[in-house]
C-alpha cells in the first residue's frame, strides 16, 4: 500500500477516532493494537506495533535434541569455549599419543560425555605439555587455568 492510498483512506473517518492495528488468521482475530507508532527504516514507512504476551502460554523443557545428545551434569553458567568439528587444533606436539591425549584432556574436561582414546587414562592429575612451538594451546590453557583457580 502507498502512503497516498492510506491518507486518502483515513479521510473517511473521523479525525478523532481512534486508530487500531488487527492481526488475524481465517476466522480468528489474535490481537488488536492501539499503540502504533511509525518509524522510517530506510524503505519508507513502517506502521509499528508492539506485541502483548499476556494471552499466550510459553512452555519451557527439553527439545528432541537433549534426548538425543547427552544433558549436561553441570549447572548453567558462561558458555566454554568449545571449537567446531571433532578435529579441532589443539596445537602441534611432539607425538601421535601426546596429540590424542591432549585432545582427550580437552574433552575430559569440556565435553564429558564423547568417547576418549585413552579412558583409563588419569585426565584429572595430567598437565598437557606445551606444544613445538613452546606455548600453551589457548583452549587448554584456559583449562589448566580454571584448574589452578579452583586449587
Amino acid at each position: 500500500m502507498r502512503v497516498k492510498q492510506l491518507i486518502d483512506l483515513l479521510k473517511r473517518f473521523d479525525p478523532e477516532s481512534t486508530v487500531r492495528l488487527c492481526v488475524s488468521l481465517p476466522n480468528r482475530v489474535l490481537e488488536t493494537h492501539e499503540r502504533l507508532w511509525v518509524g522510517d527504516y530506510g524503505g519508507g514507512p513502517l506502521i509499528n506495533a508492539t506485541s502483548d504476551f499476556r494471552g499466550f502460554q510459553v512452555y519451557v523443557g527439553c527439545g528432541l535434541e537433549q534426548f538425543v545428545t547427552p544433558v549436561a551434569e553441570h549447572d548453567y553458567g558462561p558458555p566454554h569455549e568449545h571449537p567446531a568439528g571433532p578435529y579441532f587444533d589443539l596445537g602441534e606436539y611432539d607425538d601421535e599419543a601426546t596429540s590424542r591425549r591432549v585432545r582427550d584432556f580437552y574433552l575430559f574436561h569440556r565435553s564429558p560425555h564423547e568417547k576418549l582414546s585413552d579412558p583409563d587414562f588419569d585426565y584429572e592429575k595430567w598437565i598437557p605439555p606445551r606444544t613445538r612451538s613452546g606455548k600453551y594451546n589457548e583452549h587448554i590453557a584456559k583449562i589448566l587455568e580454571e584448574k589452578l583457580l579452583e586449587e
